[in-house]
């Protein structure tokens, strides 16, 4: 699926990762960066059976204006980064034992 950006929107890049709402729940998907969102694709829901179908209903739209922080979780098997919103709600990227260093960088360009 194609991404529709705004005016004067770039993609800075995309990456296979999980993303974990803030009530737990893990999905696989695509997320794209760009200079003025976080755009999450949902590979699947508990409504799809194939792993192989993106849930175009499920896009998750993060304002990159709206991140109040970015912080970045490593260990030897997993590699994290945290997004907490203004509404202190936070969302995590799971990238599993990848490097992060790119996304972050490019989570707090403009």
């Amino acid at each position: 699926m194609k991404i529709e950006l705004q005016p004067a929107e770039a993609t800075i890049d995309t990456w296979s990762i999980y993303y974990i709402s803030p009530n737990g729940k893990s999905t696989a998907g695509k997320l794209t960066v760009t200079n003025q969102r976080l755009l999450f694709l949902p590979q699947h829901d508990d409504d799809s059976f194939s792993l192989s179908l993106y849930n175009r209903k499920g896009l998750l739209v993060f304002e990159k204006s709206g991140i109040r922080g970015v912080t970045a979780q490593k260990s030897f098997l997993s590699k994290k980064v945290l997004i907490t919103m203004s509404d202190d709600s936070t969302h995590t990227f799971n990238y599993g034992v990848m490097n992060i260093d790119k996304l972050v960088a490019a989570i707090q360009s403009n």
